[in-house]
């Protein structure tokens, strides 16, 4: 069965709601720079340029990209540590601070790196602090005989708030040309603190927890992660008996006669090839009555699959109640329910 229908209304994507209306779905995200070439490449992550007063700031991040990167793998990683075995520090500190053409030029000069692309990037932000503020809270006690809660005194406490912000941007260059595969679109950033008396975590323990953070949101921009989104089901899974001026027109009933009809789903950009399953059977049964395998594209907002109510009833045992399901693994992830009459 082939897809004859889409829409390109310009639409948000798929609701993500944090309400109780949302469903968890796990996908595997591609990065839109991603292509099948790609998978097995090797990369070399570069120790990153410092711009922060922490001369630890540009390694830290370099070491713990590379070995995140190493556990994901999407890529074949060469660590910075590896760079340093095969160029003096002065000459790769010297090709990191190139832009990513020239870079790529002094890379290739080193005949003994065998890496397809090289991850290169500058910490603009590394920092931990620590406030101490004097507090004091009112104090009370019961008194029996006046029966009421009297003012006793206050508590004097110093209250610690540990706070730590990183930020990074980042750029993929192919070694071969000098072209920037991929930049950040933003900086990756995060901020991680403790307040108490004492707080949870020391300021270096935020500054590892922020540096963490960063490092999580690179891998997921660089890599091919697997992840839990939220969908709406209400928007995700309808049913439709046309498109027409470039909407849908959404249906819960359809005739037993009517030769077309439409599951419209509408899914966010995040779930790019990304291979689900829709299925037609009657209320209540299992067996499929109509199945589509699909691969789903960040090029549309919604698409519609085309199915034949004619054909549902005549094997579904007549006009009734049906269902659709949507798979994104062995079990359904939305239902819609419809009926043919």
């Amino acid at each position: 069965m082939s897809r004859v229908a889409w829409s390109f209304v310009c639409l948000a994507g798929l609701v993500l709601t944090a309400g109780g209306c949302s469903k968890e779905i796990i996908i595997t995200q591609y990065p839109e720079f991603y292509t099948d070439d790609m998978q097995g490449m090797s990369i070399a992550v570069a120790p990153f340029q410092n711009a922060t007063q922490d001369r630890t700031a540009g390694d830290v991040i370099a070491d713990r990209l590379s070995s995140a990167l190493d556990g994901n793998g999407t890529y074949k990683v060469y660590n910075s540590r590896y760079l340093k075995t095969l160029m003096d520090e002065r000459n790769l500190q010297m090709a990191v601070a190139e832009d990513p053409m020239k870079a790529a030029e002094k890379f290739r000069q080193v005949k003994a790196l065998n890496a397809h692309a090289i991850l290169m990037g500058t910490v603009t932000t590394y920092a931990a602090t620590q406030r101490n503020e004097r507090k004091q809270d009112p104090q009370y006690i019961y008194n029996p005989n006046t029966q009421r809660n009297e003012f006793a005194g206050y508590r004097v406490y110093t209250l610690t708030r540990n706070e730590a912000n990183v930020t990074v941007t980042a750029t993929l260059v192919r070694l071969k040309d000098g072209a920037a595969i991929h930049t950040t679109d933003r900086p990756a950033q995060a901020q991680a603190w403790a307040q108490g008396s004492p707080p949870s975590m020391d300021p270096f323990a935020c500054l590892t927890s922020a540096s963490e953070n960063v490092v999580a949101q690179l891998v997921e921009e660089f890599a091919v992660v697997r992840k839990k989104i939220k969908v709406d089901p209400r928007k995700a899974l309808r049913t439709a008996d046309e498109l027409y001026d470039n909407k849908w027109t959404f249906a819960e009933k359809f005739a037993a006669s009517d030769k077309e009809m439409f599951v419209v789903v509408e899914l966010p950009a995040s779930c790019d090839r990304n291979r689900f399953r829709i299925v037609i059977v009657r209320r209540d049964a299992r067996e499929p009555l109509a199945q589509e395998d699909i691969i789903w594209t960040r090029k549309y907002n919604s698409f519609g699959y085309k199915f034949n109510p004619s054909e549902i009833a005549g094997k579904g045992g007549g006009p009734g109640a049906y269902t659709v399901k949507f798979y994104s693994g062995p079990e359904p992830v939305f239902t819609r329910d419809f009926k043919i009459e």
